[in-house]
């Protein structure tokens, strides 16, 4: 087990890396992009990648606090959810009412890998080729149909 400062320490690095690791990447529309500070350009919604010691995991975080605006743009992806899955190339779960661990009520899409540990540098490759190789499907997506979002606010 790691130290506190350890951890963090190995966290800093991971996400370090992994930002030089798709640095290589432009985005769909060849603009330069952080890929994990994705922006959306959607107010509330989110692209948001997360590991830990048993998962890597890319959600699309819909948190919005008003409901029914949620519930609208959570319509609106289930529209085009075909394309989303071609697009990304996997299919991905879907949750309309998710509570994440700070209690904020929000719909989430979601793919997650298991089995890797971020603390465990022998696997940072299977993660970030899974990140990049679901990152770069979505921004596609975004980059084709974000104009059909943002008429929703």
């Amino acid at each position: 087990m790691y130290g506190k400062e350890e951890a963090y320490e190995l966290r800093k690095l991971f996400w370090t890396s992994f930002g030089k690791f798709m640095k290589r990447h432009k985005s769909a529309d060849f603009s330069k992009v952080n890929w994990m500070n994705y922006k959306t350009g959607a107010k509330d919604l989110y692209f948001r990648l997360e590991a830990d010691k048993r998962t890597a995991k890319i959600c699309v975080d819909l948190q919005m606090e008003d409901s029914g605006i949620r519930e609208i743009y959570y319509a609106q992806f289930k529209e085009v959810k075909g394309v989303f899955h071609d697009l990304t190339g996997i299919e991905w779960d879907w949750n309309e009412n998710f509570t994440n661990e700070y209690n904020v009520a929000l719909s989430r899409l979601s793919i997650s890998i298991t089995k890797v540990n971020m603390y465990n540098k022998d696997n940072w490759q299977t993660i970030f080729e899974f990140y990049e190789k679901h990152l770069i499907g979505l921004d596609e997506f975004w980059v084709e149909f974000k104009d059909l979002f943002k008429q929703l606010e």
